[in-house]
């Protein structure tokens, strides 16, 4: 599941790379944005590392213990005989490895298998955390296009909708069209100001919702520029 979902990022991230300006960011590099920033994601990855390491401490409790020892000396000493007197000096060193196996230790070996199946779960769970990521960056990426693309359809409409208004009011003016007209035209163009405000507002919502995701200020989402056709099913086939 996560390589499928992996390639489709990239995938994504490689056609709105070609078709973008330069300024704003793919897909791709607000994804790796959000893996260094996302409390969520960084809190699990942390808790996978963790556990990771507390297996690897309880397969220690089934491995040959190895111990090494070293020492060295040295004595100097003054011989005093009848005879006459000599120094007598001498050096000792020593070297010891002393190695130890359990051949039947259950709880450890129940350490063990506890220790692997905890990692097992952390790492699955840091697969869920990496996949929660993915849906939410590409969620909130595709948001704000929609949002950008909304508010210039609205702005396209304010402009028409700017036209009808100062036809009917040149009509008004030379009598060719009545109050009514002129009202109407005036309240439609009052409506459309007003959706703009709103488009704006949730455009707004929808960078701040990108900005927090991702760590940046004013992150810019590349926008595909030419007509995406989406790839027909395979085989194209019900049964």
């Amino acid at each position: 599941m996560r390589p499928l979902v992996l390639r489709a990022v990239a995938l994504a991230a490689a056609t709105l790379a070609l078709h973008g300006p330069a300024a704003a960011q793919n897909l791709g590099s607000l994804y790796d944005a959000a893996r260094g920033y996302d409390a969520s994601y960084q809190a699990a990855r942390a808790q996978a590392d963790a556990t990771t390491a507390r297996g690897e401490q309880a397969r220690a409790g089934i491995l040959p213990q190895v111990g090494f020892a070293a020492s060295a000396s040295r004595t100097d000493s003054d011989i005093r005989t009848p005879v006459g007197t000599g120094p007598r000096d001498f050096s000792t060193t020593q070297v010891g490895v002393q190695a130890t196996q359990a051949i039947y230790r259950p709880a450890n070996w129940a350490s063990y298998r506890q220790g692997q199946r905890q990692a097992a779960l952390a790492l699955a769970q840091l697969q869920l955390a990496e996949q929660d990521l993915i849906v939410r960056v590409g969620q909130a990426y595709f948001d704000l296009l929609s949002a950008e693309d909304n508010l210039r359809l609205i702005r396209a409409q304010k402009a028409s909708v700017a036209e009808q208004r100062a036809t009917a009011q040149r009509n008004f003016d030379v009598g060719n069209a009545t109050v009514t007209d002129q009202r109407e035209a005036q309240a439609r163009y009052d409506l459309v100001v007003a959706q703009e405000i709103a488009a704006e507002n949730d455009r707004q919502v929808r960078q701040v919702a990108l900005d927090q995701l991702v760590g940046r200020s004013g992150a810019t989402p590349w926008a595909p520029t030419g007509a995406a056709l989406p790839a027909p099913p395979q085989p194209a086939d019900l049964a």
